[in-house]
């Protein structure tokens, strides 16, 4: 295992005005720091993603691409893992996530585990979103973990400085970035063996 911390990019679903991916984030990231690991956030709302018309890889001449899209783009291979925060647009993935992950290579994410938080304002906590991310995520090489998180009533559930007292949410959270730092580490050290197939 390397002596550097683990770099886990978690990735924002939402553009909404008054959305609720900054409570969440704000939690998510303190426990990846708790973890040990270096969180670095990916926000579509902060970065000037416009609808795909050429993602990175499409680009004949790599130096036309963006210079924000190979500095990202950088970030995510650089990553031992992934975090997706999303809400639920419609009972399915938010536009501005698949358009933001659509924009880099495949091969950018492969080879690397991921965990899924969704959430919604009502009953089901974004679960739709989140069956939907699966296969996603998987056609982008990612690695998804075994446990995932939906929260409901997240407007609730989470107070605007990102906290929350909901201890199944609390019990959660800890298991799901456990895991994701099991699977890391695990998949680091075999890099180290030998480099994954192609």
């Amino acid at each position: 295992m390397s002596s550097q911390p683990l770099k886990i990019v978690i990735f924002l679903g939402s553009t909404r005005p008054n959305r609720m991916a900054e409570r969440v984030s704000v939690y998510v990231k303190k426990i990846v720091e708790n973890k040990g690991m270096v969180p670095v956030l990916m926000d579509p709302d902060k970065i000037p993603f416009e609808v795909l018309k050429t993602p990175l890889h499409f680009y004949r001449n790599p130096a036309d691409a963006p210079q924000f899209l190979h500095d990202n783009n950088e970030l995510i291979k650089q990553a031992d893992g992934y975090l997706v925060l999303s809400s639920e647009y419609n009972l399915t993935i938010p536009p501005a996530l698949t358009n933001m992950l659509d924009h880099f290579p495949p091969s950018s994410f492969r080879h690397k585990p991921a965990g899924v938080v969704t959430y919604s304002m009502g009953q089901f906590g974004g679960m739709r979103a989140s069956i939907a991310l699966l296969p996603f995520l998987n056609e982008l090489g990612i690695i998804n973990i075994p446990t995932g998180v939906t929260i409901p009533t997240v407007q609730l559930t989470f107070n605007e400085d990102g906290e929350t007292n909901d201890q199944k949410i609390i019990d959660r959270v800890d298991k799901l970035v456990t895991e994701l730092k099991w699977y890391a580490e695990a998949l680091h050290a075999q890099k180290t063996i030998g480099a994954p197939p192609s």
